[in-house]
């Protein structure tokens, strides 16, 4: 009788759990299932557009004939141009990987894989936690990085990269650290050629350098992290596992080391390699800091060093923005340290764990804020525009998934406080709370908010069907930053305001019909474009099509002169 209780007691949390996951699988998935595939980001539109060049022909290049004509110019956003073909300027793990599940699931799969792995990595955090803290924080840690805004936005981009490098990242850290397959296999005899039992460590290596090859440039604060575990834990490492974790974690970058030489001419190169001006995104500051830290600085911070201004962006954007979180956080961490100071006051040692997490927590979030915040980012149109789109949070993904813990601490043992059965409704009411005043504020949120960012994908269509059926299928189009609606359906050039492109457009008039889409041009700089800017290339310009604000010109040769 109490083998049935007990299974049906599992079978109503494994169906519990079933149903949490799948309900915020969904509200992950808001964009691709209420909008068209359409993106917001022009890194976005790359990762799916190189995706399909790899379900294609394993490939992550594009041939682009244009470039023939005037080398180096025509491409999006987030691709170059290398030897007349496009490749990506992003680090190419996410493509391969998704465009790897897409040659079994097909492409219309890609848009929701980054939603599940988000669940499934909340899962993974929450059975590594329940294995150092108790399976009581463990669940909630799991509920609360589900509801965390950050997550929850981060989850709905589909095709940027962050969320996936997380998740490798954990699921890396749960088969090394819990090693499921070996407790799965417990009790069961070991025979000298079953290796099954061991492949917790190659998982974990596998998962591991998978997470380097979508996120190179993390391997910073990873090696640190590492580094403090070791130390914590070196009488009573699993070297076996170790072992086997270090041999498949190379030998599953080897391969993208080698797609870097194909593409890049070098083994650890990538398309971030671009000339001054052809992308300016952001400043970067070298200030005293810069100048303490001298030749090593390019090394250790080669997005720039600068103390104050990342602390300013941090409190900007990582405290400030979603006070709520940081409220919760910041109780729940003064609680922790009000406890650990009363240990010590009773002569009590620390919970060994506990410190440790504390250790990783603060290295990796001084770490992060450093490189990242240094970097002064502009991907808003708007220099000073506050919003929740900004690149910080994606960089500072780690920094929220491991706050979530002394805030699922705090609410267990605010919760040993009540009466038994009110425990788990006070919990659950906790986390209904704040996965709508999440969702609250990531879907309302101005300018690029999941709702604004659904209505804008929605107009993006429109305008775009309009302008292909207005435009030949060997177009260009010159844009400003709609290179992201267009491409790959027509070759796009960026941006009309460069005399680099002015000088580009009279020898490409010869070979292709020529289009302008952007903001509306007021009638007297379509004058000085007619009479002025365009006849010496031999074109002029007329209006096509109205969008508003936006419009689409076409740019036609002028006839030929007779002599």
């Amino acid at each position: 009788m109490f083998e049935r209780k007990d299974r049906k007691r599992k079978f109503l949390i494994a169906l519990t759990a079933l149903a949490i996951g799948s309900a915020f699988f969904l509200a992950y998935s808001f964009l691709p299932l209420t909008a068209p595939l359409r993106f917001n980001s022009p890194d976005e539109n790359a990762n799916y557009f190189f995706s399909g060049t790899f379900v294609d022909g394993s490939r992550l290049w594009s041939f682009e004939p244009l470039d023939l004509a005037v080398p180096g110019l025509v491409h999006p956003r987030s691709m170059r141009i290398i030897d007349n073909f496009l490749v990506p300027v992003g680090f190419i793990g996410l493509p391969v990987i998704f465009g790897s599940i897409a040659k079994v699931a097909g492409m219309g799969a890609v848009p929701f894989l980054t939603p599940l792995f988000a669940v499934l990595a909340a899962a993974a955090f929450a059975s590594i936690v329940g294995r150092f803290f108790g399976r009581r924080t463990g669940v909630l840690s799991g509920l609360l990085l589900l509801v965390c805004p950050v997550w929850w936005y981060e989850a709905s981009r589909t095709l940027m990269p962050n969320i996936l490098f997380v998740s490798l990242a954990v699921f890396a850290a749960w088969f090394l650290l819990t090693a499921p397959v070996l407790a799965a296999r417990a009790g069961k005899p070991r025979k000298s050629y079953d290796l099954v039992w061991r492949a917790d460590g190659a998982l974990a290596g596998l998962c591991f350098g998978l997470a380097l090859a979508v996120r190179p440039s993390e391997v910073y604060w990873l090696a640190l992290i590492a580094a403090v575990l070791f130390v914590a834990n070196r009488r009573k490492l699993p070297w076996s596992r170790l072992a086997l974790f270090i041999l498949f974690a190379a030998g599953i970058l080897l391969p993208f080391f080698g797609m870097n030489k194909a593409l890049y001419g070098n083994w650890l190169g990538t398309g971030y390699a671009v000339s001054a001006g052809e992308q300016a995104v952001a400043s970067l500051p070298a200030g005293h800091g810069a100048r303490l830290l001298g030749g090593l600085q390019p090394y250790l911070f080669p997005l720039g060093f600068a103390p104050r201004t990342a602390w300013h962006n941090f409190w900007l954007y990582g405290a400030r923005f979603f006070w709520f979180w940081t409220l919760l956080v910041g109780i729940s961490a003064a609680a922790a340290v009000f406890a650990a100071w009363r240990r010590r006051r009773a002569a009590k040692p620390l919970d060994r764990n506990a410190v440790v997490y504390a250790l990783v927590l603060g290295l990796t979030s001084v770490w992060l804020v450093l490189f990242y915040g240094s970097w002064t980012i502009q991907d808003n149109p708007d220099p000073t525009a506050v919003t929740i789109g900004t690149s910080y949070f994606r960089y500072w993904l780690p920094i929220f998934l491991l706050s979530v813990v002394p805030a699922a601490w705090a609410l267990g043992a605010a919760a040993e406080r009540l009466a038994g059965r009110w425990c788990i409704p006070a919990l659950a009411a906790v986390i209904a709370v704040l996965a709508a005043v999440s969702a609250h504020a990531i879907f309302t949120a101005p300018q690029e908010g999941l709702l604004v960012l659904r209505d804008n994908l929605r107009r993006y269509d429109s305008e775009v069907k309009q302008v292909l059926a207005k435009t030949e299928k060997n177009a260009l189009i010159v844009v400003d930053r709609a290179d992201k609606l267009f491409f790959p359906d027509r070759s796009v050039i960026y941006p009309l305001r460069s005399e680099q492109t002015y000088a580009a457009l009279g020898d490409l008039g010869r070979h292709v019909p020529l289009y302008y889409f952007g903001i509306a041009f007021p009638e007297k700089d379509l004058e000085y474009l007619r009479q002025e800017k365009l006849p010496p290339l031999g074109l002029t310009i007329e209006p096509v099509l109205s969008f508003g604000e936006e419009a689409l010109y076409a740019l036609p040769r002028l006839p030929a002169q007779r002599p």
